[in-house]
């Protein structure tokens, strides 16, 4: 048997015996049939006084002494079998000595005693070691007594089983309440768990959609007002230089709307459908829109055999890249960008590089939006940032093991 099934077992046998309706209906019991014996039956037989006084003392321990063991949170039921033989059964078996000639009646002495150790023999291994016992203490008083010869011992052995039999009925019945009480506890206390988990899911739910919110609102619409700035600020030398100028700020006013309607999208659409564009084309379409409000020279290079990615992968991809260009437009003044884009052997790498003025990178929500991004498909970030080289922005996805050979 095992350590968690042993302990299981004991703790069962230990909470079964916790004070109940017929707990206390065999404890008065118990405490009638002590003193109708004590003082009505025995006692009363004996004329000195010494005699009247130790029987007095031997039936107050066969009162007390088992009670000790089956007391709330004392619960022994070895010890309460081991005081019950001990006490009673020598209680028995010396009346037996004393009025042998009372004939087998004599025997019901132990009724009540039998149907109570049958009562907490529910368990291994007092389930068979109980009947066992009382069969010896019952054997040795026929043969101190001298019963076997009489006509009524089989008669007073039958109500002794009978007795036995009707103690260990009402322990099972006792046992079967108990476990129905217990399983009706754990069942509660599963419910109440089930529903703090619930609440709890909700809660972080929530907190997941605020913050996918805020990622949305920050890497598509920042990316697009940066590009509306910086068009913004070239707008008066354009406006002088070229006669179309009606068609460019038309063009400007176009990625306003877009940035609106992303806004739009953001908020109320909770699971976003899947684009057509592959990978390589979705950030060919990226690149393209920010040279054209930003002027600057990107090149864009991919390798490798592109695959079907997930809708999470392509995205996180997307918004590492939006995010990357406007740092390096806002934050390093950079005219050149390299941007490589590759699938090799088990990863999907996205690598943007420009000649910006490079700085100390500390982390800001942007960053940090990327990363927790590129956490969610299992991808990692590195930035490396100096005077002489710019930054140099990485962004590494595994892929996932059916989509790589």
């Amino acid at each position: 048997m095992s350590l968690e099934r042993r302990e299981t077992k004991l703790s069962t046998e230990t909470r079964f015996w916790s004070w109940k309706w017929l707990d206390l209906f065999l404890l008065f019991s118990r405490t009638a049939w002590v003193l109708f014996n004590g003082l009505v039956n025995v006692i009363p037989l004996y004329t000195d006084l010494s005699s009247k006084l130790w029987l007095t003392v031997w039936f107050t321990l066969i009162l007390f002494i088992p009670l000790i063991y089956v007391m709330p949170g004392n619960r022994k039921i070895s010890y309460y079998l081991i005081a019950e033989y001990l006490v009673t059964g020598s209680m028995f078996l010396y009346l037996i000595h004393e009025f042998s000639k009372a004939g087998p009646d004599i025997i019901s002495f132990i009724s009540f005693p039998v149907l109570a150790i049958s009562f907490v023999s529910q368990s291994r291994p007092f389930i068979w070691l109980s009947p066992i016992f009382t069969l010896i203490l019952l054997f040795s008083g026929l043969l101190i007594g001298g019963f076997f010869e009489y006509e009524d011992t089989p008669g007073r052995l039958v109500d002794i089983v009978m007795f036995y039999a009707f103690g260990f009925i009402l322990g099972r019945i006792a046992l079967m309440d108990e476990k129905k009480r217990e399983l009706i506890q754990s069942i509660e206390i599963k419910n109440k768990t089930l529903e703090q988990y619930s609440e709890r899911i909700e809660e972080l739910t929530l907190r997941e959609e605020r913050s996918r919110v805020s990622r949305e609102m920050h890497d598509s619409i920042g990316h697009i007002l940066t590009t509306i700035i910086t068009s913004l600020d070239a707008l008066p030398f354009l406006i002088k230089a070229d006669p179309q100028q009606k068609k460019y700020i038309k063009e400007i006013s176009d990625l306003a709307r877009k940035g609106l309607r992303d806004v739009r999208t953001t908020i109320h659409q909770i699971a976003p459908e899947e684009e057509n564009d592959s990978i390589f084309e979705a950030c060919r379409i990226v690149i393209s829109v920010f040279m054209k409000h930003t002027h600057t020279d990107i090149r864009y290079v991919t390798s490798g055999k592109e695959k079907t990615i997930g809708i999470a992968v392509k995205n996180t991809i997307i918004r590492c890249l939006q995010e990357s260009l406007t740092n390096a437009k806002r934050h390093g003044q950079a005219t050149k960008i390299d941007v490589i884009l590759r699938f090799q052997g088990e990863d999907l790498t996205l690598e943007i590089g420009d000649n910006g003025v490079g700085t100390e990178i500390k982390p800001g929500f942007g960053l940090k939006t990327m990363k927790d991004r590129l956490l969610t498909v299992g991808g990692t970030l590195s930035i490396q940032s100096n005077d002489q080289n710019g930054t140099k922005v990485t962004c590494l996805i595994p892929l996932p093991k059916e989509l790589i050979g």
